[in-house]
């Protein structure tokens, strides 16, 4: 099995003199560690960038001087930050150009800045370090790539046993999972909160593994009693998440998922902003669905007459701001709805 390739420290310069003394430098020190690669313009850098890409070696750091013909150092950093946003920047510069340099802070999330002529051991000193956190900032992202792996195989099959009772019941939930998703992005939510909401709204039925079978599969109107059992499935599913190492997400999913912006939901009684958000989003998702599912007990709403019924609970169900954002999303979660399955 080949070994992973090293990766690229890029310097660029219109020196001649000062990319050979870089490449000199760097490679003494760091030539076993990274492949040091240099470019005479920004123009020049940002093609090798794509050719590197293309070949699959990671960028670690770009060290460019500031004043250089066409392409600024600044503007290629920027260039650069879109291209590879993992990768780290230095900015080398010999004038005291503060606008390029703040320009180079704010829009390429620049590392360092180094005025020229540097000092030897203070390049050095900055790429070691640049190097040292790209391969930390590497090894973070690959735990964080075996946990999401775990935690996916973890939610498939907790989710799988909703199929042991009801087809129909594993399907309403991966659906949910899609609502929310949808619903959590519109409201700006950060990508990592709207991939582990998408991943664990599936689980928001799962402690309906306490509810008798009899009462799941009936296909009839629940009596008194049947409803008092059904309504315990958040109880059980919250205590089936509250585990050491469970994300509190999934748990906060399951427990609160049918409390209502009023107060009047269950089983905690909670209300308004003391409902956990992903609980609020995964119940305007969960309730549209089941107004768009056919029952044995009742025929499927069209997706707008759902919509309707739901927008109309907003302020008494559902979260005011949540059912905003459904309602500015309603085009992509209608086509959703149109292509389920069942």
């Amino acid at each position: 099995m080949s070994s992973p390739a090293k990766p690229t420290i890029l310097c660029v310069d219109d020196e001649r003199i000062v990319l050979l003394s870089l490449k000199s430098e760097l490679r003494g020190k760091f030539g076993h560690e990274a492949r040091i690669e240099t470019a005479d313009s920004g123009e020049e850098a940002l093609a090798l960038i794509d050719e590197l890409e293309a070949e699959g070696v990671p960028l670690a750091l770009v060290i460019s001087d500031l004043r250089m013909p066409g392409m600024g150092g600044d503007v290629l950093l920027s260039r650069v930050r879109e291209k590879r946003p993992d990768a780290l920047k230095v900015l080398l510069t010999g004038f005291a150009d503060l606008d390029a340099v703040a320009n180079a802070i704010n829009n390429a999330g620049l590392y360092r800045y180094l005025t020229k002529p540097w000092r030897r051991e203070d390049l050095v000193l900055t790429v070691r370090g640049a190097l040292k956190s790209w391969q930390d900032e590497r090894m973070i992202e690959e735990k964080n790539r075996t946990i999401e792996m775990m935690t996916v195989s973890m939610v498939t099959a907790l989710e799988n046993v909703n199929f042991v009772n009801d087809a129909e019941t594993g399907r309403h939930v991966r659906r949910v999972g899609e609502y929310a998703r949808i619903v959590a992005e519109r409201l700006g939510m950060e990508s990592a909160f709207v991939k582990r909401i998408a991943l664990y709204a599936s689980l928001h039925d799962i402690g309906k593994v306490g509810v008798p079978r009899e009462i799941l599969v009936s296909g009839l109107r629940y009596t008194p009693e049947e409803r008092e059992a059904m309504m315990r499935h958040v109880e059980c599913g919250g205590r089936m998440l509250d585990m050491p190492g469970i994300d509190v997400m999934a748990r906060n999913v399951a427990l609160y998922h049918h409390e209502r912006w009023d107060g009047t939901g269950y089983a905690a009684g909670l209300s308004g902003e003391a409902i956990p958000i992903e609980a609020r989003i995964v119940a305007i998702a969960d309730v549209f669905d089941a107004l768009t599912t056919r029952r044995p007990y009742k025929s499927p709403l069209p997706p707008a007459e759902a919509a309707e019924i739901v927008l109309a609970d907003a302020g008494k169900a559902f979260d005011p701001e949540v059912a905003a954002a459904f309602e500015a999303d309603f085009a992509r979660i209608q086509a959703l709805c149109a292509a389920r399955e069942g």
